[in-house]
């Protein structure tokens, strides 16, 4: 595992009344690494993400960031070096965009020159050009546009970490889907800090490196997707996958695995007819795999990655492979 950047030490929050909304929680976070925190309403994912940026103060134990405890710092200097995402986005209604993600530099008193370009560069990144954003109002945008300008703003400062508390949870199914596969393309160049919180586990496996899932303010288990599909912990996590399985699975595993020759060895390009077809990354997903045959109609497609072509799959390898798991995880149709 890479140096742990964040780290919870036997960390708790309990509030007047008897109410303990995290016990004992000790876990660490690579520098660099998306950990989701899954779990139930009163599970205490929230409360674990406030308490980084201590817009919750814990009640016991320690966190550290990059070894410097979180309660030896001047909280809003805190803040401002943490980026914070949230469902409702927050915007500043009275604010033009660009204004509502330069909140952040303003205070830390960037110059104007540094401030305008780095709004510009966030715009571009997120989708949002900025000669039609920038001097627009948040009541001016759809949703899913809002909550771009809300990831743009969490990013603004460039900070290490990224706090995001369901961020996709208030939107459509469709434009929810297309904002988790703009973020997974953005996180790979951002190289970001990340927590993030979600109630869904299918969001939990697509968004995270590892997943901490907890019950009552306990961790359950902390793993990679695939580790906690198909190696539960205990019976709570086995029960909180329940009927999911198969298709968890599905999404954990990638295509990847499936191809015929040795990752990284050199190829000849694909075959001329399928050059500007659809292809396949080595990181989908068997259902990703599923879904672009379905769309193409073709029974071989071409994988490619950043080092180029990786070799074909074919449909009927993909289903011998979509069977197998139908096997193991003990669905029937």
């Amino acid at each position: 595992m890479r140096e742990p950047f964040i780290v919870f030490e036997d960390v708790g929050k309990a509030y007047p009344g008897g109410v303990t909304a995290v016990r004992d929680l000790s876990m660490q976070v690579a520098q660099g690494e998306t950990v989701v925190l899954l779990g139930t309403s009163g599970s205490g994912k929230t409360t674990t993400l406030k308490m980084v940026n201590r817009l919750i103060e814990p009640s016991g134990g320690r966190i550290t960031i990059g070894g410097s405890n979180v309660m030896g710092q001047d909280p809003i200097a805190l803040r401002r070096g943490i980026g914070y995402a949230i469902q409702h986005i927050g915007l500043f209604p009275h604010m033009t965009i660009a204004d509502n993600i330069a909140v952040v530099p303003k205070l830390l008193n960037w110059t104007p020159g540094r401030i305008e370009e780095r709004v510009d560069r966030l715009l571009n990144m997120v989708g949002l050009p900025p000669a039609q954003f920038r001097a627009r109002y948040p009541a001016q945008l759809s949703g899913g546009q809002r909550q771009r300008v809300g990831v743009a703003r969490a990013l603004a400062a460039d900070p290490p970490i990224i706090l995001m508390d369901e961020p996709f949870g208030a939107l459509d199914p469709i434009t929810r889907d297309q904002l988790q596969n703009e973020f997974l393309e953005l996180e790979s160049a951002i190289r970001k800090t990340i927590l993030f919180v979600t109630h869904d586990v299918f969001e939990a496996v697509k968004m995270g490196d590892r997943i901490a899932l907890l019950d009552e303010g306990r961790l359950q288990q902390l793993a990679t997707p695939s580790e906690l599909v198909e190696r539960p912990a205990n019976a709570f996590v086995d029960s909180f996958l329940g009927r999911h399985r198969f298709q968890l699975a599905l999404l954990t595993r990638t295509i990847g695995g499936l191809l015929p020759h040795t990752p990284g060895a050199a190829l000849p390009p694909p075959p001329a007819e399928r050059c500007g077809g659809a292809v396949l990354s080595p990181r989908n997903s068997l259902i990703e795999a599923l879904d672009t045959f379905k769309r193409t109609g073709q029974t071989v497609l071409s994988v490619v990655d950043r080092d180029g072509y990786r070799g074909d799959l074919a449909k009927s390898r993909l289903l011998n492979e979509v069977a197998q798991v139908l096997s193991e995880t003990g669905n029937v149709v």
